[in-house]
């Protein structure tokens, strides 16, 4: 059975149900030599990373850098026509720190290239970053009108809510019908972000182990792809329409 086929198997199983991903189970990454082509045509999705980039997050971008390209695959196991872009933040309040972004793509080396190259931010030695600013911004990205809003947040600090306020932002992102996957400290707003969209909260903090930080993003992998699945199959590529049928839990 073919790579691609495998991975068919095996996502549409857990999106239905039939299989379910043993909870801090780690695989051993898998090295892939050939290149990843993007799916074209057909169900779209534009996803975007959001990434705390200050010191503490060092780890979790070499995580992200290590594990993307299985996005890509399981997107185009499920035949997802999809482009990624990354918007990389700090602390606004910090001298030198800014909120930048790549535009979209549907190459992975790309994608690859961006992480490796992301702007670094300092973070400054107060608590707290500027990711609600950073969703912000994400926002503002030119989506596709007919594609699956996906947004991926990483953080391991709180958010800084001096400018904008953490439930004005999940207002928005419930009106824009953007499925949001939130791998942050347990801040109730952060978990918010998540179940109330569709999309899942995963616990991190600047301590978590690089083992468990590659085992949550491929899991990660795998739930941003389930769920756009059921976004096309339940709600008929309608995000509003998914969570009506299949109300998230608060």
């Amino acid at each position: 059975m073919s790579y691609l086929k495998k991975r068919l198997t095996e996502i549409v199983q857990e999106a239905t149900g039939q299989k379910q991903i043993p909870a801090g189970h780690a695989e051993a990454l898998e090295v892939r030599h050939e290149p990843i082509e993007a799916a074209t045509g057909g169900r779209g999705v534009d996803l975007v990373f959001v990434i705390d980039t200050t010191g503490s997050m060092s780890d979790k971008i070499e995580g992200l850098l290590t594990t993307c390209a299985k996005f890509v695959e399981d997107f185009n196991a499920l035949r997802l026509n999809h482009r990624i872009a990354i918007v990389s933040f700090g602390d606004l309040r910090v001298p030198g720190d800014k909120i930048q972004n790549t535009a979209f793509t549907n190459n992975v080396a790309a994608t690859q290239k961006s992480l490796r190259n992301i702007p670094r931010n300092s973070g400054g030695g107060n608590e707290g970053e500027s990711s609600l600013e950073a969703l912000e911004r994400a926002l503002s990205l030119p989506f596709r009108p007919d594609a699956v809003k996906a947004i991926v947040l990483i953080t391991d600090e709180p958010a800084d809510q001096h400018r904008l306020r953490a439930d004005d932002l999940l207002g928005k992102l419930v009106e824009r019908e953007c499925l949001v996957f939130v791998a942050a400290p347990p801040q109730g707003y952060y978990k918010k972000m998540a179940s109330f969209t569709g999309g899942k909260w995963y616990k991190i903090s600047a301590h978590t182990n690089f083992n468990d930080l590659l085992a949550l993003f491929k899991d990660l992998s795998r739930k941003v792809s389930q769920v756009v699945f059921d976004v096309y199959q339940v709600g008929d590529g309608s995000v509003a329409n998914y969570l009506k049928l299949k109300p998230p839990e608060k």
